[in-house]
């Protein structure tokens, strides 16, 4: 039997980070906390409109507003959570951030035709 919901959407988060140093979901909280996880998906499916060299692993908040930003104002979705709740809390709420990611899921697990493949070979690593 497949995975469903969260379990499924956590997988699907751990694919498109795969490559990317550093970036290992093994939760929907605290593998949130700096921001690059966010990036990584972005970058996975639009490295037209995010560019992996602004992702610094010391700047958490900026990270973040980087993600956040560009998923407003690039993919039209919502900004569900405040900078301040993910990098301030040593676990963030697990249901805000699947909430939030759901969201990307949606806008971007279907968007091309390859899915985010080709920019397998655009992942940093």
């Amino acid at each position: 039997m497949g995975k469903s919901g969260a379990a499924a959407l956590q997988e699907w988060c751990r694919v498109a980070c795969s490559g990317y140093p550093g970036v290992d979901i093994t939760n929907m909280s605290s593998a949130w906390r700096d921001g690059r996880a966010f990036c990584a998906v972005i970058h996975r499916y639009r490295p037209d409109i995010l560019h992996w060299g602004e992702v610094d692993t010391r700047h958490w908040a900026r990270n973040c507003h980087l993600a956040f930003t560009v998923a407003e104002e690039q993919l039209g979705i919502p900004r569900l959570l405040d900078v301040e709740d993910v990098v301030s809390h040593p676990s963030p709420d697990r249901l805000s951030i699947l909430t939030y990611i759901s969201q990307f899921y949606h806008k971007l697990a279907h968007s091309g035709p390859d899915s985010g493949i080709s920019s397998l070979s655009q992942s940093p690593a």
